[in-house]
């Protein structure tokens, strides 16, 4: 609060204050868009494992599906308060998430564990979400709240500047 509220702001009310702070303490739940998927298969070498032959290297694939997504990337490497063992693993860009899979070339496994994938970070994103906008709901009190208090030290400065 020291480097948000100066001896000059405090010309205006607390309200004021509070409002001009909001925004940017507010923070943008992640919003994924599922339904622009971008999918995308090329070849690979996959290891594998062989009942006769331990590990070997096979001719493979790499499956992925990128989504849009809106807000701050730095929001998917917060675990929430509800989570589960099965835990999303992605890239994350500027702009988009991508999961995947490398395995052998069979359509409906790479289908099913996509899913999966998909629908994990779909939970995880539903989850933060709420957690956010529990946060963001409380947050004009929590600031209404620190802005009484550093108008009291303020005030308490001047009130010593005074007495010396």
């Amino acid at each position: 609060m020291r480097q948000m509220i100066a001896k000059a702001d405090l010309v205006k009310t607390d309200a004021e204050i509070v409002q001009l702070l909001l925004p940017g303490a507010c923070v943008e739940p992640l919003e994924i868009d599922f339904d622009r998927a971008e999918k995308n298969v090329r070849e690979v070498r996959v290891t594998v494992n062989d009942a006769f032959h331990g590990q070997v290297q096979i001719d493979g694939v790499r499956a992925t599906r990128s989504f849009p997504f809106r807000g701050d990337r730095m929001l998917f490497t917060l675990r929430p308060n509800q989570w589960s063992s099965a835990i999303p693993y992605a890239e994350v860009g500027q702009a988009s998430i991508t999961i995947g899979i490398e395995g052998r070339n069979n359509a409906e496994t790479i289908k099913q564990e996509l899913d999966r994938q998909q629908k994990i970070l779909g939970e995880y994103t539903e989850w933060s979400t709420t957690l956010i906008n529990q946060h963001n709901a409380r947050l004009e009190g929590l600031l209404a709240a620190a802005v009484a208090r550093r108008r009291e030290h303020l005030a308490s400065l001047e009130d010593l500047k005074s007495r010396i």
